[in-house]
């Protein structure tokens, strides 16, 4: 019988001297990791096992005190779209969004939005994650950028049924077929919705159903159209019958229009870059295949976002051309391991 992919990391397998970097450099694909300004009296370590559902991710991180750091230049840089839903099984973290620090302790389901930037101060602590693409969410929570940094309502009974959903989902992930992996993620996704209705944990208001839905089809139109020419404002408004005045007020959550359809352009260009299936393509052609009218401005957007030029991207050596040594066989089956859900991220983030 077939079963999810399954990936299991633990520092457990490697000397003492090299689990924190060995972790450091898996988490990196999301997360820059520091040292926590919390004492701690034991080794480092941490178990992260994860099942691959078939849209989504669901993982358990049993880890020593750590501080997480996504930053708006790494958040702009990689590319990565998607949004995270961490349970609380034991320990908690102050969790830093811009001026404001939200606390989350055992029970307590935190929101992450992959696209903006956090600092996170974990206690030891065990969680459960869910990471999903953002249209995936963004179906049953169209103001899911306004989340970022939240719990969910505690006394919601509907975010206590999400909770033993996402418990029971990652207990019993390892009996599941892709097919009941599937259904799975479709309970998840309704539970999430229910769980997100209505007002957000710090109990202001949210948008009105008509304007979510209205937000999320102009963002889903903008993601199907955004190599088309004509995508100006102007002609957006036009295709939705409002006013451009209307639009720019819709799309300020997200940094405005103009920053939503250029950060989506950058993105798909990068991932044309690094694929080799795109390699045939000529730099320029996969600049215009985008949206973009102007090499130079193509090129002067890219340095801006990601600290490196399009050519120098074209050119990076294949992701996982050995730079060193071989690796002593435990730590070789570990980057293994790496690679392998590395992949699984940004297979669901770009």
């Amino acid at each position: 019988m077939l079963s999810l992919p399954h990936s299991h990391f633990s520092t457990d397998d490697l000397p003492e001297r090299d689990g924190l970097a060995s972790w450091r450099e898996d988490i990196s694909v999301i997360f820059d990791h520091e040292t926590a300004p919390i004492a701690d009296p034991y080794p480092f370590r941490a178990v992260f096992d994860l099942y691959h559902f078939g849209h989504s991710v669901f993982a358990s991180l049993d880890a020593s005190p750590g501080r997480y750091v996504r930053s708006a230049r790494k958040a702009s840089q990689d590319g990565m779209d998607s949004v995270l839903l961490q349970l609380f099984l034991q320990g908690g973290v102050q969790f830093g969004v811009g001026q404001r620090t939200t606390y989350a302790e055992a029970g307590d389901i935190v929101v992450f939005d992959l696209a903006q930037p956090v600092d996170n101060i974990n206690r030891r602590f065990r969680h459960i994650t869910t990471m999903w693409p953002r249209p995936a969410i963004e179906a049953v929570v169209p103001d899911i950028e306004r989340w970022h940094g939240l719990c969910l309502p505690r006394g919601n009974p509907s975010v206590t049924l999400l909770r033993q959903h996402m418990t029971a989902s990652f207990d019993l992930a390892k009996q599941f077929t892709p097919q009941e992996g599937l259904r799975v993620e479709e309970a998840t996704l309704a539970l999430v919705g229910a769980a997100m209705a209505g007002k957000d944990s710090r109990d202001e208001a949210v948008s009105s159903p008509v304007a979510e839905v209205r937000i999320y089809q102009i963002k889903q139109h903008i993601r199907q159209n955004l190599g088309a020419a004509d995508q100006s404002p102007e002609q957006i408004a036009r295709h939705f019958g409002i006013s451009r005045r209307h639009l720019y007020q819709l799309l300020e959550p997200v940094g405005g229009i103009a920053r939503y359809q250029r950060q989506l352009r950058l993105q798909r260009c990068l991932s044309d870059l690094q694929s080799p299936e795109q390699a045939h393509l000529q730099i320029s052609e996969i600049a215009y295949r985008w949206g973009f009218s102007s090499a130079v401005t193509f090129n002067r957007n890219f340095r801006a976002a990601f600290g490196i030029t399009p050519t120098d991207v074209r050119n990076r050596p294949p992701a996982g051309t050995p730079a060193q040594p071989p690796l002593a066989e435990a730590r070789r089956r570990e980057a293994h391991l790496q690679a392998e859900h590395q992949q699984w991220f940004m297979a669901l983030g770009i």
